[in-house]
């Protein structure tokens, strides 16, 4: 993954194999969530 600044605001890019995994798309809303032992999950909010 690679973190780009874009006016002021920090975006994360997603690999390409994830992305067609998951079935996302341009527009999906996605939030990282992080569980008690620190391991981070990204959970989908609007497709």
């Amino acid at each position: 993954m690679k973190i780009v600044e874009h006016n002021g605001q920090y975006r994360v890019t997603l690999p390409k194999d994830l992305v067609k995994d998951k079935g996302l798309k341009s527009g999906d809303e996605i939030r990282f969530l992080e569980d008690l032992d620190g391991r981070v999950f990204l959970k989908v909010l609007k497709t």
